[in-house]
């Protein structure tokens, strides 16, 4: 969103979130006392625009609600509210004793700062208001967190930040305080004497007031030597777990190839100072050698560690509960069983006080979903976490996604000569390619095919594509080694079964009924006999457990190994006589519709049938004694 008054009154509604906020005083944040006689057309043109700009164009997000408009927000919907709730936990834990914990939740909130609130926001009244209060708000939650530090011991690392804090806040005498408790404990009584005295002559001065009487009871303990003030408060934490370097990542891929680009993106945005990038893609395109070959990279600048975690649900067991990945995350740290807390929360604390002050790099392998990471996610400034996922998260920001996709037919190949042998391929590369083509592309089904070949040196690159050329063959031999392409796309359908689409099942058998390369949302919703709109549901849950990839917003592309183990495992004759003769009927009537219209616009017919050629194509070749064959060779000669 560019202009700027549109910006501003996004601002002003997240300020005023769930609450209704009078057209009145919109326009006069945006335009002051008097503004201009077009206003409220105007007003009524920037919602109308930030309704476009955040996909709500019936309004149910940011609403019209007398006498104004109302931004509608679920609870934690924005980053405030995130860092409001960490604040709290943190000053909770800090009351109830608990100094780790309260130092972890506070750091981790102060974390989510980056600069100015809304700093490329107009300072409209709302927004300098509230920008003024998350301002003030930080340092009392800066000063809370070296509160609990100097609890923890922490007084002399605190020094160099308490000096510059008090020279920026002057006046601020809980920032005093804490100076002063700090160089007392530092064995540096008359500098903590001296900060009390920097402290009153400027009150005098400028305030013609004496410092509070908390100080100045502070002030004549640090002159008796009050022995209490050595010691930490009864009940905390004096000190995080001494902790193993963990290095826990799998062997490097012996030969990386084909990946250069997105391996530079990953080791250049984590040494750069990043702390998240998430790999996304489908079953078998590589996800976790990507991850595990990049965090052996940048090993070098995570000194304290290297850890691997496998959260991904197994045959007999779901995705890894949130408590056991943290736990196993603390194992591999060092942290003895008997001292992990059973529940998620205070084993998070620990976690994130065991990762304080560290330099460790995380990968969280095969992610369910964000909920399943939200605690295990560093805060601390000096690690990093390289996720893998089927569907992109949402636990890291657009800038940090990386889609992986297929090899290219060149580096696919020379995946293949790699394993398999350089002479066996050069012999014959035209097989290769094809191989290739059978095994999608994908590096875990070259990979299988290339392990298979190696092993038996008596069998030609030709013989053995024959032999996956054949579907009925073909799954069966891509499996080697405890590694199976069946029970990769078999772990999608566990995801599917996840969520609660009565659809998305449906649509993986009908993949394979269709056995087509590319099939819109259209023809799926026609083949499932539903509307379209859940057509497109159940196929964005297919991409999301990595089965089918997206190639625009109403189009997607069908892996040939997914249409066979659909065709294997969800496919009836009954379901695929029925499911033929629907998408049948449904071309059909599309290139009569299409007949129609040509000499309305002839463009546009031919712009459809380019599309849609080879799906018509294929179809009319398995229709025989259909109306399709006739109708597709009567729009094919009309366009000719």
């Amino acid at each position: 969103m560019g202009a700027p008054k549109q910006r501003a009154l996004l601002a002003v509604l997240l300020i005023n979130a769930n609450r209704a906020v009078s057209a009145d005083q919109l326009m006069a944040e945006l335009w002051g006392e008097r503004p201009p006689p077009s206003a409220a057309g105007l007003l009524a043109g920037y919602v109308w625009g930030l309704r476009n700009g955040l996909g709500d164009p019936g309004g149910r997000m940011l609403s019209t609600r007398a006498p104004g408009y109302r931004l509608v927000l679920p609870a934690g919907a924005t980053d405030v509210d995130e860092y409001e709730g960490l604040v709290v936990a943190g000053r909770k834990s800090l009351a109830e004793g608990d100094l780790s914990s309260a130092v972890a939740a506070l750091t981790e909130g102060l974390g989510m700062w980056r600069g100015t609130p809304m700093a490329d926001v107009a300072m409209v009244p709302s927004v300098l208001a509230e920008s003024a209060r998350l301002e003030e708000a930080r340092v009392a939650v800066v000063e809370a967190r070296i509160e609990a530090e100097i609890g923890l011991g922490g007084h002399e690392a605190l020094l160099p930040e308490l000096k510059l804090m008090v020279s920026q806040f002057p006046l601020r005498e809980r920032l005093h305080a804490h100076l002063m408790v700090a160089l007392y404990r530092s064995g540096q009584q008359a500098e903590a004497l001296g900060a009390y005295r920097d402290l009153r002559r400027l009150l005098v001065d400028e305030l013609g007031v004496e410092p509070s009487k908390p100080l100045r009871e502070l002030q004549g303990r640090i002159l008796r030597d009050d022995p209490l003030l050595l010691e930490a408060p009864r009940g905390t934490t004096t000190a995080a777990p001494r902790l193993a370097v963990p290095r826990t990542l799998p062997p490097d891929v012996p030969a990386f190839i084909g990946r250069e680009h997105e391996l530079a993106w990953i080791t250049a945005r984590l040494t750069g100072g990043e702390q998240r990038c998430a790999v996304h893609g489908m079953a078998g395109v590589g996800k976790t050698a990507l991850a595990v070959h990049a965090a052996h990279r940048v090993a070098g600048s995570f000194p304290d560690g290297q850890v691997h975690l496998n959260l991904g649900a197994s045959a007999t067991h779901g995705p890894t509960p949130p408590v056991d990945a943290i736990g196993r995350l603390l194992a591999a740290l060092g942290v003895p069983a008997a001292d992990i807390p059973p529940d998620e929360e205070r084993a998070a604390a620990l976690l994130r006080s065991a990762l304080a002050d560290r330099r460790v790099i995380i990968v969280l392998d095969d992610v369910a979903d964000s909920e399943q990471i939200r605690r295990l996610l560093p805060a601390a400034p000096g690690c990093a976490v390289i996720l893998t996922s089927r569907p992109a998260s949402t636990a890291v920001d657009g800038s940090g996604l990386l889609r992986l996709g297929r090899l290219p037919t060149t580096a696919a190949t020379a995946l293949l000569r790699r394993y398999a042998g350089a002479p066996r391929v050069d012999t014959d590369l035209a097989a290769t390619v094809r191989l290739a083509e059978f095994c999608d592309h994908l590096p875990l089904a070259l990979r299988i095919a290339a392990t298979r070949l190696a092993r038996r040196p008596e069998w030609t690159i030709g013989e053995f594509a024959a032999r996956l050329a054949d579907p009925v063959r073909r799954l069966d031999a891509l499996t080697c080694d405890g590694l199976s392409v069946r029970d990769g796309l078999r772990a999608g359908v566990r995801l599917l079964r996840r969520v609660a689409d009565p659809f998305a099942t449906c649509a993986l058998g009908q993949l394979g009924v269709l056995d087509l390369p590319v099939v819109s949302t259209a023809a799926l919703a026609a083949a499932l006999d539903i509307p379209v709109v859940l057509a497109e549901s159940a196929a964005e849950r297919l991409v999301d457990a990595g089965l089918i990839e997206t190639v625009r917003m109403d189009r997607y592309r069908v892996p040939g190994l997914v249409r066979l183990f659909a065709t294997d495992e969800y496919v009836t004759a009954d379901e695929e006589r029925t499911s033929t003769h629907r998408i049948v009927g449904y071309y059909e009537g599309a290139v009569r519709d299409q007949l129609s219209r040509l000499a309305a616009n002839r463009g546009a017919g031919l712009a459809w049938y380019r599309e849609e050629c080879l799906t018509l194509r294929a179809l009319a070749a398995r229709a025989p004694g259909t109306e399709l064959p006739r109708l597709v060779n009567r729009l094919s000669s009309a366009l000719r």
